[in-house]
């Protein structure tokens, strides 16, 4: 019969709290006693790969003989452990209470450390609700004043338009200006001639009612000096 398990024991019989290595020579599936447990994963049982394991004689461990299950495929074999007392287990176990004391005052802590983690991720998580309100809010407002600088952009493009329609008209408006100047200096010259024109003419006009006058009267003189005669 091919053996499934090489037992390595330093002795056949392990004291409480001790530890043993178990060899396995193929794929197997390992069942200890419950007070037992592997080093590798403080587990009592499973599936475990060819290879040599620690096995740990816990210090709960009742003296006495006890099974250890080994399975591959169709085969099967029990190995029996025989569980002595320790030495010093009453010493060992008021230390071993004193560190359960210790890790349940570290759980303690721990515990309180996580009720203020939880509470502090809660006040956390508050904050990022409002923060995404807020977020949604300031985004909502981005997207309003996009909009709005969009239409102002769209109203200053008419603006710069309308300037430029401006602009060129008060070019054509200065050009007609500076026309009109031009004839309204052409007609001031004119009218400058026109004044002289008639300032001769109403000398001319004053001599010619002088002699007009003088003739009439130099007429009317030899009329009434021939009336005389007569």
């Amino acid at each position: 019969m091919i053996l499934l398990v090489i037992a390595l024991l330093s002795a056949f019989s392990v004291p409480q709290g001790e530890t043993f290595n178990l060899t396995i020579s193929e794929q197997s599936y390992v069942e200890l006693d419950p007070c037992m447990f592997f080093e590798i994963d403080l587990k009592s049982s499973g599936n475990y790969s060819q290879g040599e394991y620690r096995v740990i004689v816990s210090y709960v461990c009742e003296v006495g003989k006890k099974e250890i299950l080994v399975r591959s495929g169709a085969s099967e074999e029990r190995i029996l452990i025989d569980v002595e007392k320790g030495e010093e287990v009453n010493k060992r176990l008021v230390e071993i209470q004193k560190e359960v004391i210790s890790l349940r005052k570290n759980v303690e802590e721990l515990n309180s450390r996580r009720d203020y983690l939880q509470s502090l991720v809660a006040v956390l998580n508050d904050i990022n609700v409002q923060l995404y309100d807020k977020q949604k809010d300031l985004a909502e407002k981005n997207s309003l004043l996009a909009s709005e600088l969009e239409r102002y952009k769209s109203d200053l493009g008419n603006c710069s338009r309308n300037v430029t329609g401006l602009e060129k008209k008060i070019e054509n408006m200065q050009t007609l200006i500076d026309s009109s100047k031009i004839e309204l200096d052409h007609c001031n010259s004119e009218l400058t001639s026109l004044k002289n024109f008639l300032t001769n003419s109403s000398f001319y006009l004053d001599l010619f009612k002088n002699l007009t006058i003088l003739a009439l009267a130099f007429i009317v003189g030899i009329f009434l000096a021939m009336l005389r005669r007569y």
